[in-house]
């Protein structure tokens, strides 16, 4: 994931988007490859809430 970051922006994970949805405003990056582990749906912290 660290090779498809946004410079200045937090990159998660879908499974911790889902922990954290409810404290930070998210945007849906898509599914993108990720090495080791193939298609990942991933997302951007926007802020906190």
């Amino acid at each position: 994931m660290e090779s498809h970051g946004v410079v200045g922006r937090v990159h998660l994970s879908a499974e911790t988007a889902k922990l954290v949805k409810h404290e930070f405003d998210l945007e849906e990056r898509g599914t993108i490859e990720v090495k080791g582990k193939g298609a990942m749906t991933t997302y951007v912290v926007r802020e906190p809430l």
